[in-house]
């Protein structure tokens, strides 16, 4: 095995298992990525094909904000043996870093390229705390009390309906609509087993509940997990699914008041999903001390705010977590809602402070800070739009002493696989203690 040289010193190869995913092939060769969150190095992993003569050209490249990005390494490699390239080892501060591999020596197509993180000399990845270039504002926390506040007064009066159609032989599923902010309403729905029942209807045993949001734009459809013994809430917050009937976006949701913090499209769909979750406690065959926020992508953003906003949340899963730690996002991603408000914030320079300001009351790394119960973040090593690292950031930013925990399965893109799933029931069986 080969490694990238690091001026006259190879860096140490450290082995480390790779979880047994697809690689990614391009021609005469493989490649797949460690993201060595633990120990050793970042690193692509390139495989040469049988009987092939093509050699590769490897370079590593610091990321800038300015886009003035810099080669910090290069190297060319031979088709003989399997080559380890590995991000530096010897930076004195974390550096943002894309290794890029061609066919050619020119490296102006990459054949393969990949975004992470160079911790600095002595540190391992899963200690990198982040940019602070969109820290929490001096009223982060008033800020959301302020929005509790103005929740405070909608009343929770759900419209609850039967949808005996979509019952299956351990749940009763129920459409639930509720009023939100802003004279809107929101639709969820409600799985709950039929044993919290008797056959007069009266309520006869209690369930631990978990609360499903959706990524961006999706419908959040009724998700049943009767059969375990779950009450699930399957939310849509405005301009999602169902909601649209009560509230449509004039523009991408992500957009939609960027520059009035008081009036961003989050604050309000944060304060839909806290009323979801008040409806749930206030339900009798709910156990309270038992109720989990749960969501992937942006959904993995929800949970996260549902977690630092209200304090009776048992425990939190984020997978492929999105709209967080934006400093490292707007770097690392290749695609998404990062490089969108970073383009944003380079097309309108007058407007880029108000535009920070939004998306620090929003970040999921300062929402973090916030959070009491135990979370679980899990990530895609190859994810284009929401980096592995930017988890990272939010699992060091939940407060010391809070129990946590962080998974990434290093070929997985944007997508909750199983492996994935299989963490998140491991994760209830701890904390909303299923059998």
């Amino acid at each position: 095995m080969k490694t990238l040289l690091c001026g006259s010193v190879a860096i140490l190869v450290l082995s480390v298992a790779i979880v047994s995913e697809s690689s990614q092939s391009r021609g005469a060769w493989t490649f797949e990525v460690d993201p060595a969150v633990r120990s050793g190095r970042p690193a692509v992993i390139a495989k040469a094909t049988a009987d092939t003569s093509q050699p590769i050209y490897a370079c590593v490249r610091s990321l800038r904000e300015d886009d003035r990005n810099t080669t910090i390494e290069s190297a060319s490699f031979t088709p003989s043996e399997e080559v380890r390239i590995e991000v530096p080892s010897h930076l004195e501060s974390p550096t943002p870093v894309e290794i890029a591999v061609s066919m050619s020596p020119s490296m102006t197509s990459p054949t393969f390229s990949w975004r992470t993180v160079a911790p600095r000399r002595g540190q391992q990845l899963i200690q990198y705390r982040g940019k602070k270039t969109f820290p929490p504002p001096d009223d982060f926390d008033t800020y959301w009390e302020e929005a509790k506040h103005e929740l405070d007064k909608v009343p929770i009066t759900p419209a609850i309906e039967r949808v005996p159609d979509k019952d299956t032989s351990t749940g009763l599923l129920h459409k639930v609509t509720l009023p939100a902010l802003g004279a809107a309403k929101i639709v969820c729905w409600y799985y709950v087993p039929r044993k919290a029942y008797d056959n007069d209807g009266r309520i006869v045993a209690h369930f631990p509940a978990v609360i499903i949001m959706p990524g961006y734009g999706a419908e959040e459809p009724p998700v049943d997990r009767t059969s375990s013994g779950v009450i699930t809430l399957s939310v849509n917050p405005r301009n999602h699914g169902p909601s649209r009937d009560y509230w449509k976006a004039p523009v991408e949701h992500l957009l939609w008041n960027i520059v009035e913090p008081e009036k961003f499209y989050y604050r309000y769909a944060f304060m839909d999903c806290l009323q979801a979750a008040r409806f749930l406690f206030t339900r009798a065959e709910v156990d309270p001390k038992r109720v989990a926020a749960e969501g992937g992508s942006q959904g993995g953003l929800f949970a996260l705010a549902l977690g630092a906003l209200e304090p009776r949340i048992a425990c939190v899963v984020s997978n492929v977590t999105a709209f967080s730690a934006f400093g490292d996002g707007m770097l690392l991603a290749e695609r998404g809602h990062h490089t969108q408000y970073g383009k944003l914030l380079q097309d309108y320079p007058t407007s880029a402070s108000r535009i920070r300001r939004s998306l620090a009351y929003i970040d999921g790394a300062n929402l973090a800070r916030r959070i009491r119960c135990p979370v679980q973040i899990n990530m895609g090593g190859v994810d284009p739009v929401c980096n592995y690292v930017t988890g990272i950031v939010v699992y060091n930013s939940v407060p010391r002493g809070v129990p946590k925990e962080y998974n990434v399965l290093p070929m997985c893109a944007h997508a909750v696989p199983p492996e994935m799933r299989a963490w998140n029931q491991a994760w209830y069986r701890r904390w909303l203690k299923l059998p």
